[in-house]
């Protein structure tokens, strides 16, 4: 029967050039709860939460997590790695946070925050994810600074800030003069975002429905005119102006996806063309 590694030569095979050695390792130490998590094997593990590869990323995460149920000395070394010099660890170590009970607060925020603008799409959402977590915990602290986001020039952050928006489900009036402001952004993206976030903020709110109307009539994108379409049946205004728009929408004779679109809302609002 082989004697279990030492914590000194499992963290040397989690340091290793060979991505599938790291693996291996960190497979095993997740198989294995009640390996004591030490000074050097801490560090390896965190080490990898900057990997190359997504898995041993993922991998490094859970391990840790795992890990710092009994050894609470691990939460404050991840904290200490907020304020790092790299994105990347900045990153890493509020993704690892985010996998521990209890350890996702305010002090979280920024590198969150700041992983919304990745250039990655997959770090973009995990970050998405991990923000509108601590959104519902702390509400208002995240609204400000979501809607502070959309003073930024780049198109990931405004974006992403604006679903994070959305899918927290706050329809205060900032936040609605925030998504119709987005959907005069030059990039199609945001103005794309900006729709998503007005579908669900309901009746009441005509400022919502002349910028949306405006996008349907007016936007240079086909595919954002579609969806200022779908976005004006969730809205739940009948007046002149929407039906209108909707039913010159129905009629085009260059865009089936348009016609689609304009013909769903309308069935929606109970008026057939």
């Amino acid at each position: 029967m082989s004697q279990p590694k030492s914590s000194d030569a499992i963290a040397a095979e989690l340091r290793s050039a060979e991505l599938r050695t790291r693996n291996d390792a960190l497979v095993r130490l997740s198989q294995e709860p009640q390996q004591a998590l030490n000074g050097s094997l801490v560090e390896a593990l965190i080490e990898n939460l900057s990997s190359p590869s997504k898995a041993v990323a993922r991998r490094a995460a859970g391990v840790i997590a795992a890990g710092a149920v009994h050894n609470p000395a691990i939460v404050g070394r991840l904290l200490a790695l907020l304020d790092g010099p790299q994105e990347s660890t900045r990153w890493a170590a509020a993704y690892a946070l985010g996998q521990i009970d209890g350890a996702l607060d305010l002090r979280v925020c920024a590198p969150l925050l700041e992983a919304l603008g990745n250039s990655d799409g997959d770090v973009r959402w995990a970050a998405h994810q991990l923000v509108v977590r601590l959104g519902r915990s702390h509400r208002g602290p995240i609204r400000d600074r979501l809607l502070a986001l959309q003073q930024r020039a780049d198109t990931n952050t405004r974006k992403m800030a604006l679903y994070a928006l959305r899918d927290l489900g706050i329809r205060e009036a900032a936040v609605v003069a925030a998504a119709c402001a987005a959907c005069a952004s030059a990039d199609g993206q945001v103005r794309l975002a900006g729709l998503s976030l007005l579908k669900g903020i309901g009746a009441g709110h005509p400022e919502a429905v002349d910028t949306v109307v405006k996008s349907l009539q007016s936007d240079s994108d086909q595919g954002v005119r579609r969806s200022a379409a779908f976005t004006l049946g969730y809205l739940s205004d009948r007046s002149a102006p929407v039906l209108a728009a909707l039913h010159e929408a129905a009629g085009s004779t260059h865009d089936a996806a348009m016609r689609k679109a304009a013909h769903l809302t309308l069935a929606r609002l109970k008026e057939e063309p």
